[in-house]
């Protein structure tokens, strides 16, 4: 099947990368299309079609009134494969990626999970495919707990990319025995790490996550370090979230459409160039073009050739009604999960990435903190914090994540405006603390803490305007260090 985003070909590659690491075996059941379709929150048609593409390939037998069965695995050894090899650099920045934010992740999923029921379920049996699959299985439930689609779909567009090289490659670097040895520790230390959280010890199940997390992908990084790489034809990771449900072009429309309210281009004004939008929003040339075309429809904006595109009304500046067509539906439920899946990561991704940014960006930081306005505050040093880690961090699939997260949060532009009654007086002083004295690591944290407080509220506002379907979006958990 053709190596693309669409919806159905990344459940494809999915389901396929399942049967690789042999989590389905030959001659084992494979899941109907209806428990395909709820795994990925999808509906009928593209889990559908995913199965009839896997039975094109040879993969699978779909039973018509019969048992879908597994025939084959997509590769003999998916580790000499022409797509493994042209994944080979984009993998090694993935794992080092994964070890930085998935204990995070796993811990606030960790937090919401029913942990009583979670900690009667026996220990699985000494079979590695069985542990495997388990630990597979408690990550992905820690996942459902947070209640959040668009992080699932992440981590789907993960798996599919991945497909078995980590696991491969954990079964050549290590003899049975030793692979035993650690199957068994990892169940047992992940099942200490799901009671420290049940008691409440934080600190020490986020540390034991670590722990387990470390070795797993080190020998991942080490082993695919001695590999031979072609840069030429190196694929990189992409992940494309809510795919087919909304176009960017709208979410960009919606946020310029905010700032001319606001005033930040007024009336008569030139809006920035296509290059230099095209940078703010990390997308494509062509997605601006749509953007602008969109804003010239709407008659917000008018485009001259050889001058730019000037802004030509702001009066009555509410969204339009073909605007407020597009905010309804999921993309306030959207905005609300991509503001929880940065409150979560935010504290890796800025720890990581604040050594390499310049000074300019820390200088901005350090003028943001000082503003008096929670609100304008809050709002900028978000911003240069997206800003800096999509243009500063060493890792390619950081900066992919964060700049699709941008793009995710333009769906709260069109939230009217909340006030955020958070102790910001106390916050900007230890913002501006860390900021001094060049503590990448402090800052994050304070910044991480800020950011659930105001998750909270944010979430609070959005019920009271009768944003459905939102209840189960977790709350963040405050840690200490």
């Amino acid at each position: 099947m053709p190596n693309s985003n669409s919806l159905e070909q990344n459940i494809y590659r999915n389901l396929a990368a399942q049967i690789q690491s042999g989590f389905y075996s030959k001659g084992n059941r494979f899941p109907p299309a209806q428990e395909i379709a709820r795994l990925f929150n999808v509906s009928y048609g593209p889990a559908q079609r995913a199965l009839k593409a896997l039975e094109k390939e040879g993969l699978i037998k779909v039973g018509r009134g019969k048992e879908t069965l597994v025939l084959k695995k997509p590769y003999e050894n998916y580790l000499e494969s022409d797509t493994f090899k042209k994944r080979i650099l984009s993998l090694i920045d993935l794992s080092h990626s994964l070890r930085l934010f998935s204990p995070a992740i796993n811990l606030q999923g960790m937090y919401h999970m029913d942990l009583e029921k979670e900690l009667e379920n026996p220990l699985p049996e000494n079979n590695r495919i069985e542990q495997w699959r388990t630990q597979y299985r408690l990550f992905d439930n820690s996942l459902s707990a947070l209640g959040n689609q668009t992080l699932h779909g992440l981590y789907h567009d993960i798996n599919a990319f991945v497909e078995s090289a980590f696991l491969d490659i954990f079964h050549v670097s290590f003899t049975e025995e030793e692979e035993k040895t650690y199957l068994n520790r990892l169940v047992n230390d992940y099942r200490t790490c799901l009671e420290n959280c049940k008691n409440g010890k934080m600190a020490e199940a986020k540390k034991g996550l670590e722990a387990l997390t470390d070795p797993f992908h080190i020998t991942a990084e080490q082993y695919l370090a001695t590999l031979p790489a072609d840069r030429t034809i190196q694929e990189n990771f992409s992940w494309s979230p809510q795919k087919g449900r909304t176009r960017y072009c709208d979410m960009i429309a919606i946020d310029l459409v905010r700032k001319i309210n606001d005033g930040t281009h007024p009336a008569g004004t030139l809006l920035p160039n296509g290059a230099i939008l095209a940078n703010i929003y990390h997308v494509s040339p062509i997605t601006i073009r749509r953007t602008i075309a969109l804003l010239n429809k709407l008659g917000v904006a008018k485009t001259v050739n050889g001058v730019g595109t000037r802004v030509v009304s702001t009066e009555n500046t509410h969204l339009s009604v073909s605007l407020k067509a597009i905010i309804l539906g999921n993309n306030l439920r959207t905005f609300l999960e991509a503001y929880q899946l940065f409150a979560m990561t935010s504290e890796p991704f800025i720890s990581y990435s604040f050594p390499h940014f310049p000074e300019e960006l820390t200088d901005k930081l350090r003028q943001a903190a000082t503003i008096a306005e929670p609100n304008v505050a809050i709002s900028a040093i978000t911003a240069s914090c997206l800003q800096g880690i999509v243009r500063y961090c060493p890792l390619a699939s950081i900066r992919e994540i964060t700049s699709k997260l941008t793009l995710l949060l333009l769906n709260g532009s069109a939230i009217p405006h909340v006030k955020l009654t958070i102790d910001w007086n106390r916050g900007s002083k230890k913002l501006g603390k860390a900021l001094e004295a060049k503590d990448g690591d402090g800052f994050a944290f304070v910044f991480s803490r800020i950011l659930n407080e105001t998750f909270t509220i944010v979430k609070t506002h959005l019920k009271k305007m009768g944003v459905k379907n939102i209840e189960r979006i977790a709350q963040p958990v405050m840690n200490d260090r």
